[in-house]
């Protein structure tokens, strides 16, 4: 009688379900990465990023660039003249009452370049110029009806602009960069006034809770 044929031996698929190990219907327990493993990954990724903090800076760099540049294009594009109008409005949408003097630390021209432009804001039906409320010598600058709807025009346009462009990020991601940036600006702060020159195109309604407010805040307590 011929021996019977021997049938070859099957396992059962090993099976991953995220870290659970299984055979078949039976669980061998959760795989852990063992510990020199984990170091070893942690400690790559430590001297990597050393090593890339050029590189990071770079592309920062040209991230921050093409915005910036888009910003500007649009928002000028959008103002009834090129160069800092399209900041003055959105200054004084912003904070209605500026004097000449803060206005041309938050634009970055001269006093006497930011007087120039005002003039010309006011010709336009723009600007207009009120009395101080306590200082008889200085005056206080206020948008028009007109002026208000050009800010606006500036302003929703920026907000397009920066919405396109960061429109690869998921909302994740989105929240991400927005937490990092309100880091950065805040250790950036040194002065009051300087807040003038960071907020200078600012869409004030959408920022309910300022990461700048909040430096003052806390600089000036």
């Amino acid at each position: 009688m011929p021996a019977a044929v021997q049938a070859p031996l099957r396992f059962p698929k090993l099976q991953i379900n995220g870290r659970l190990l299984r055979v078949g219907s039976r669980n061998l327990g959760t795989w852990r990465e063992p510990t020199h493993y984990r170091l070893e990954s942690m400690s790559h990724a430590y001297i990597n990023a050393g090593m890339n903090a050029p590189r990071n800076r770079n592309i920062f760099g040209a991230f921050a660039l093409l915005i910036s540049d888009d910003i500007v294009r649009v928002t000028s594009s959008h103002a009834p003249e090129a160069g800092p109008t399209a900041s003055t409005l959105a200054l004084l949408a912003h904070e209605p009452g500026l004097s000449i003097r803060t206005l041309a630390i938050g634009v970055g021209l001269s006093h006497a370049g930011s007087v120039r432009l005002v003039d010309r804001l006011v010709a336009d039906g723009l600007i207009e110029r009120r009395g101080h409320a306590t200082d008889g010598r200085t005056r206080s600058l206020y948008l028009t009806a007109a002026g208000r709807r050009a800010s606006r025009k500036v302003l929703d346009a920026r907000d397009r602009i920066i919405a396109d462009g960061l429109s690869s990020l998921s909302n994740e991601e989105l929240a991400t960069l927005t937490a990092i940036s309100e880091r950065v600006l805040r250790a950036r702060l040194k002065s009051p006034e300087q807040m003038y020159r960071i907020c200078r195109l600012c869409g004030h309604a959408a920022c309910a809770d300022c990461p700048i407010d909040a430096e003052l805040r806390q600089l000036e307590s």
